[in-house]
């Protein structure tokens, strides 16, 4: 699997899972579920199927050490590079108002790209001709408020994480030639029957 494909689908799933309707709070707890199959040809591929209640997801946050987060709040050193968290959620407050819109597109020879917004979500597509890859990613809205509710140069990962345990749906797919990766969150600890 491409590094890059799998860097995104781990990002996207510790970070901005989520997309179906959230979940009342009488409905059972929320599991997290990753699964990444690369099937071989001529030999036995590989399988990692990872099912964690989403109060573990919450719980891990309070092993991260403090020189990483803080509080439920991971601290980001600007060093002169890249963007300031505040620029992001100022931006990001602005892109809320806009509706449905496609924000960014960008074609190349093999690969195309659109960063969309629909309804309560923020989309990501990226389309690899070449590779045969597509990467589907689906943010909601509220998942990106709660990680941007933090105060200066902090992300709110608890309040994140907080905001997914009303969510359920996929998070992220993946597809390429080797491999395929799908993230979701339901009630069930052992997932009944793959979409």
């Amino acid at each position: 699997m491409n590094a890059r494909v799998l860097a995104l689908a781990v990002v996207a799933a510790s970070a901005l899972a989520g997309t179906a309707p959230a979940a009342s709070p009488s409905d059972v707890a929320a599991w997290l579920h990753v699964r990444v199959e690369e099937p071989r040809q001529g030999s036995r591929g590989s399988r990692v199927h990872v099912n964690l209640p989403m109060t573990a997801v919450a719980a891990a946050l309070q092993a991260v050490p403090e020189t990483i987060a803080s509080d439920g709040r991971f601290h980001l050193g600007c060093h002169g590079h890249g963007m300031r968290v505040e620029e992001f959620r100022r931006l990001w407050n602005e892109l809320k108002g806009t509706g449905d819109a496609e924000l960014v597109s960008v074609d190349g020879e093999d690969e195309h790209v659109s960063v969309s917004r629909k309804g309560d979500l923020l989309q990501i597509r990226v389309r690899e001709d070449g590779e045969r890859e597509t990467v589907y990613v689906d943010v909601p809205a509220a998942v990106v408020d709660a990680l941007f509710s933090g105060p200066g140069q902090e992300l709110n990962v608890r309040a994140a994480v907080a905001e997914l345990r009303t969510r359920r749906g996929d998070v992220v797919r993946v597809n390429d030639r080797n491999s395929t990766v799908r993230i979701w969150i339901d009630e069930s600890a052992a997932p009944q029957g793959e979409k």
